[in-house]
């Protein structure tokens, strides 16, 4: 698969997330925020921000199948 159709893939699995949970795994993975951080951020529970991450996560994978 080319460079550009897998980042097509992925920016296509990452824009169809939930945006509370692409904002999450925004904020963590890519502003570098700790959990900790998030929760105060978003004025959640650290539990929540996890399980953001983890169903986000999980989304993703199937969104981008086997790249």
């Amino acid at each position: 698969m080319q460079v550009n159709s897998c980042r097509s893939v992925v920016l296509d699995a990452v824009e169809s997330l939930p945006a509370l949970e692409r904002e999450t795994l925004a904020l963590v993975y890519y502003r570098g925020m700790s959990c900790d951080e998030v929760a105060d951020t978003m004025q959640i529970s650290v539990a929540t921000v996890r399980d953001r991450l983890h169903e986000g996560a999980r989304r993703l994978l199937a969104g981008v199948g086997d790249l």
